[in-house]
């Protein structure tokens, strides 16, 4: 049990805390990409694992409609995976007939039966075809898997409405040998700049906008909050990757935030 031994130290007030990494995948978050079943309240979960408590997801899940209509994302994902599997299909049934027959050249008779032009027409028939359901009916989205609000849809926004971010340094200070890509990306869009990470912590505790400085994390503002996160002794942080964040796992640490 953590004791409450709040100290101050030059303005700050630093408090000891169990911090908890955490990050945007699913088997973090508690998410999973499901594909909504049309004007049927639900969708059919598309994540195979465990989930973070432990639970495995039933084949069809009910799903909640807040909103009324479907964002486009999840429009132009469900309309594409569709267009992908129709066409598929119709060429997997081609090259299975075509080597029916057997032989050593069913690898010929299948190209040849790819190039046929009938094909290529049921082809692109079946893709635009599924396009156009998949865009209208079966939209491929985020939904919650857990908490009081499964089957609700995630938006991977933090309850302040923002973008959770990872601490950052400026640009020059990142490692590039430790994450190439990332630096490759902040050069890219032009994220030159330090930054504060996502905190999620208790608001009755801690206010959304309270700057904290963990050891081991750096400089983070609260802006989430978490069921699960009850009291002064816990906060969760965020990092950009799953492995990032086993990594940091979960720490005592003293916390010093700034006073307002």
């Amino acid at each position: 049990v953590l004791r409450w031994t709040e100290r101050r130290m030059g303005g700050r007030r630093t408090v000891p805390i169990e911090a908890t990494a955490y990050s945007s995948d699913w088997r973090s978050c508690g998410w999973e990409w499901g594909l909504a079943l049309g004007p049927l309240p639900l969708y059919l979960p598309l994540c195979a694992g465990v989930r973070p408590s432990g639970t495995v997801a039933w084949p069809l899940v009910p799903r909640r409609r807040r909103e009324k209509v479907e964002d486009k994302p999840a429009l132009v994902l469900g309309g594409a995976t569709l267009a992908v599997l129709g066409a598929f299909g119709v060429a997997a049934h081609a090259v299975f007939c075509a080597a029916a027959g057997g032989g050593s050249r069913w690898r010929r008779k299948a190209a040849k039966a790819l190039r046929n032009g009938d094909v290529t027409a049921k082809m692109t028939t079946a893709a635009c075809a599924g396009a156009l359901l998949g865009a209208t009916q079966f939209p491929i989205g985020r939904y919650w898997g857990e908490s009081h609000i499964a089957g609700c849809k995630y938006h991977g926004v933090t309850a302040m409405g923002t973008r959770p971010e990872e601490v950052r340094p400026v640009i020059w200070r990142h490692d590039v040998l430790r994450d190439p890509v990332g630096f490759l990306g902040r050069l890219v869009t032009m994220r030159w700049g330090a930054a504060d990470g996502t905190i999620a912590a208790d608001t009755d505790h801690y206010p959304h906008g309270t700057r904290m400085h963990v050891p081991g994390y750096g400089w983070g503002v609260v802006e989430d909050r978490g069921v699960d996160i009850k009291g002064p002794h816990r906060i969760d942080l965020y990092y950009g990757r799953r492995r990032s964040a086993l990594r940091f796992g979960r720490q005592r640490v003293d916390v010093a935030m700034e006073e307002a």
